[in-house]
C-alpha cells in the first residue's frame, strides 16, 4: 500500500465542510493555521462554524457557503461550483495551497464537497482516529484525532483528461489536446510525460496544417523527451508515431514535390473532411491533382519541369511535342507555367497513358467528368463561388480522382495512431 501524500509546506487556504462536531475542524485548522478558513456549512451547522472561527487564536478570514437542501447532491455541488470560483478570484490563493478537508458535515455534503472540489484542488485531508464513540463506529473522540492527508485521484491520474486529450486527438484537433495536456502537466506527478506528449501533439497539429518544416522540428523535439521517459515501458510507447511521422515530415520538407508529399497530402484531404471541413479537404484533393500531373510531368521530361514549371534555360531542351502546344510557349520571363488541365494536356501529347483517358474526357467539353470535379471546386466558397462543396460533393470529387488517377481514396496510407490512453500509466515519477 502506497504512503498518502503529506501535506504541501504552504496551506493558505481551508476549505472544511462542517458538522455536528467542532473537533475535527479544529484539529485540521490548528495544525496549519491558514490565512483563509472557508466553511461549507448548512443552516443548523453555522452556528458550529461560527463557534469554530471563534475559538481560533489567530484571525483567519473566514467565509461561510451555506447550503440549505444539505442533504441533496445536487444542490450542494451547484452551490460549491459556483462559488468556490469566485472565492479564489476575490482572494487571490493560488488552488495548490488549498487544503480541503471533508471530514464534517452531512455525508451528502462531504461528497458534494469532494466532487467540486476535485476539480480546482489537489489536496485533500480526512480527521480519523482509533478512538471512537459506539463501540468505535462513531465519531473520533476528542482528543484522539489523526489527520490522513491525500491527493486528488483525478489529478493524479488525469483521467478525465486524458480521456477529452484522447478524444481531441481522434479528431485531429491537435491544438486543443496539446494545450489540455501542458495545463494538466503542472498538476500532476508525470509532468515531464505530460509535457513530452504536448510537444508531440504540437508537432502533429503542424503536420496537419502542412507545415512539414515545423512539424520536423518539434518531433525531433518530441522524440528526444520521449525516448528517456518511454524506454522502461517498450510496450506502451508514442515513440514508433513520432519517428515514423518524423520520417513522413522530413521527406515532405524538400524543396519539390514528391510521391511522399503526394500521399500525405491525399490523407490530408481524408483527415480533413473527417472533422467536416469539406471545403479545405476539396482543395487539398483539387492540389493533388496537380501535383500528381506535375510528378509525372517532371518524370516524362527527365525534369526539364518541377513543380509544373520549366525555367528559361530549360525551355531550349523540351521535347518538340511540347514546344509544338500553343500554351507551352515561355511568358514574357522566358518561364513556362501549366495549369493543372495544361499539365494533363502535354502529358498526353508526350503520349503518357494515365494521361490519354483525362485528356480525351476533357476535349468533351461541358460533358467532361473531370472537368466536373474542378468545377464543383471553384464554384466553393474558398475559391471563386459561394456554393459550399459539402459531403456529397467532396465525395463525387473523390470518386472522380479515383477513376482517372487510381487514387487510393478508401483508407489513409499513414494514418496517424491514437492517442493511447497506457501512455500515462506508469509507476516511475517522470
Amino acid at each position: 500500500m502506497s504512503t498518502p501524500p503529506t501535506p504541501p509546506p504552504t496551506i493558505t487556504a481551508a476549505l472544511v465542510s462542517v458538522g455536528g462536531s467542532p473537533a475535527p475542524v479544529l484539529h485540521v485548522l490548528r495544525q496549519h493555521r491558514p490565512a483563509h478558513v472557508w466553511y461549507f456549512c448548512s443552516a443548523g451547522s453555522r452556528a458550529n462554524a461560527d463557534d469554530i472561527q471563534r475559538q481560533l487564536d489567530w484571525h483567519p478570514a473566514p467565509r461561510f457557503l451555506e447550503v440549505e437542501r444539505f442533504e441533496e447532491l445536487g444542490p450542494c455541488y451547484r452551490e460549491l461550483r459556483r462559488k468556490l470560483p469566485d472565492i479564489l478570484a476575490e482572494t487571490k490563493v493560488p488552488p495548490a495551497e488549498v487544503l480541503v478537508d471533508y471530514t464534517g458535515g452531512t455525508k451528502t455534503m462531504s461528497a458534494a464537497l469532494v466532487l467540486a472540489a476535485a476539480e480546482l484542488f489537489q489536496q485533500f485531508s480526512y480527521i480519523g482516529g482509533e478512538q471512537r464513540e459506539k463501540g468505535g463506529l462513531g465519531i473520533v473522540l476528542d482528543g484522539k484525532e489523526r489527520a490522513l492527508y491525500q491527493g486528488n485521484p483525478w489529478t493524479e491520474l488525469a483521467i478525465r483528461e486524458v480521456e477529452r486529450a484522447r478524444d481531441l486527438w481522434a479528431g485531429c484537433q491537435f491544438e486543443t489536446a496539446a494545450r489540455l495536456l501542458r495545463q494538466v502537466a503542472p498538476r500532476v506527478p508525470l509532468r515531464l510525460r505530460f509535457e513530452a506528449l504536448a510537444t508531440l501533439a504540437d508537432a502533429l497539429a503542424a503536420r496537419h496544417r502542412l507545415d512539414f518544416a515545423e512539424a520536423t522540428r518539434r518531433l525531433r523535439e518530441a522524440i528526444g523527451r520521449i525516448r528517456p521517459i518511454f524506454e522502461a515501458n517498450p510496450a506502451a510507447t508514442p515513440l514508433p508515431l513520432a519517428e515514423k511521422a518524423l520520417q513522413i515530415c522530413e521527406r515532405c520538407s524538400a524543396p519539390n514535390a514528391s510521391p511522399t508529399l503526394l500521399r500525405e497530402l491525399l490523407d490530408n484531404a481524408l483527415r480533413t473532411a473527417a472533422q467536416g471541413r469539406y471545403e479545405d479537404a476539396a482543395a487539398r484533393l483539387y492540389r493533388a491533382k496537380e501535383m500528381q500531373a506535375q510528378l509525372w510531368l517532371a518524370d516524362a521530361t527527365g525534369g526539364l519541369f518541377t513543380n509544373g514549371r520549366c525555367k528559361p534555360e530549360n525551355t531550349a531542351q523540351l521535347p518538340d511535342a511540347l514546344k509544338a502546344l500553343p500554351f507551352c510557349q515561355p511568358d514574357a520571363r522566358g518561364e513556362i507555367k501549366l495549369s493543372l488541365e495544361q499539365s494533363f494536356l502535354a502529358l498526353n501529347a508526350l503520349g503518357h497513358e494515365p494521361a490519354r483517358a483525362i485528356a480525351a474526357d476533357i476535349a468533351l467539353g461541358v460533358k467532361s467528368c473531370f472537368r466536373a470535379a474542378t468545377e464543383k471546386r471553384n464554384a466553393s466558397i474558398l475559391a471563386h463561388g459561394v456554393q459550399p462543396i459539402g459531403a456529397d460533393g467532396f465525395e463525387q470529387m473523390k470518386q472522380i480522382a479515383t477513376d482517372f488517377l487510381a487514387f487510393d481514396l478508401a483508407r489513409e496510407a499513414h494514418p496517424i495512431s491514437p492517442l493511447d490512453p497506457q501512455w500515462f500509466e506508469t509507476t516511475c515519477s517522470v
